[in-house]
């Protein structure tokens, strides 16, 4: 019965289609799920593919029968994916990620129930589409994943305020894939951001080097009043005064 629907489906009507679907669904329930299986894999390409038949293996728990029509089948709506990832495990979720188009919506559903694995081929799934509250789930487990952040980073459409959270946090390894195997149009960003994170460390460098040169002055005033002593260093400790303790810490060193 499949093979007579595929040799001549695309000269079936939706009314002819439906004949199909009839006989399809009521063979179903007298067969094993290997040869579901193999029906979810035939029908799943079919852009007019009998829809009742589509929905019922969508849903059949045994992954190996939904897969093929989940990830491919057109005939699936975007209310039915939503669905269906709602209520169904990991395989499912697994399988809906690898569609060549996602809505936000659904990928919020994804990211909200999904595993480590279902992040990262939706990283890498240039067709699938996140709300500003799914590139913020991502961006933030991409900071303890170095391989999520490589995907992640070379997306284009990553918001930059995120793009920079997600570079500042990255190791130098993931810093130096993603400067040698982002797109061209994301190697500018990256770099600015790279160029930004530097500017900052500097500064605070600066800001660094004064204080210790603050720090120096004041421990060298206590010396010279011969203030310099075990209380002096008790007071920089209670109050976390790092600077002035390290400072002290060597000017006694050096005197003893």
């Amino acid at each position: 019965v499949t093979d007579l629907f595929l040799i001549n489906a695309k000269h079936l009507n939706e009314k002819q289609v439906g004949l199909f679907d009839d006989v399809l669904l009521h063979l179903t329930k007298r067969v094993e799920a290997k040869a579901l299986a193999e029906l979810s894999q035939r029908l799943a390409p079919a852009l007019n593919a009998p829809n009742n038949i589509v929905q019922h293996l969508a849903r059949h728990d045994d992954i190996l029968v939904a897969g093929p029509v989940l990830s491919q089948s057109e005939r699936l709506s975007a209310s039915d994916l939503i669905e269906i990832a709602k209520n169904k495990g990991n395989g499912h979720l697994l399988a809906i990620s690898g569609r060549p188009l996602l809505a936000e919506p659904l990928t919020d559903i994804l990211l909200e129930r999904g595993s480590n694995e279902i992040f990262s081929k939706l990283a890498e799934n240039h067709g699938a589409r996140f709300s500003k509250t799914g590139f913020a789930t991502l961006v933030n487990s991409a900071k303890s994943n170095e391989v999520l952040a490589e995907k992640v980073g070379q997306r284009v459409d990553v918001p930059p305020k995120l793009l920079h959270e997600l570079v500042s946090k990255a190791t130098d390894t993931v810093r130096n894939r993603l400067l040698a195997t982002a797109p061209a149009e994301m190697h500018t960003n990256i770099k600015r951001v790279l160029a930004t994170i530097s500017n900052k460390v500097i500064q605070e460098v600066k800001v660094e080097k004064r204080d210790c040169v603050s720090a120096r002055e004041f421990v060298l005033a206590l010396q010279r009043d011969n203030q310099l002593n075990d209380a002096a260093l008790c007071d920089f400790a209670t109050w976390r005064k790092v600077d002035e303790l390290i400072v002290a810490l060597a000017l006694m060193t050096s005197m003893k």
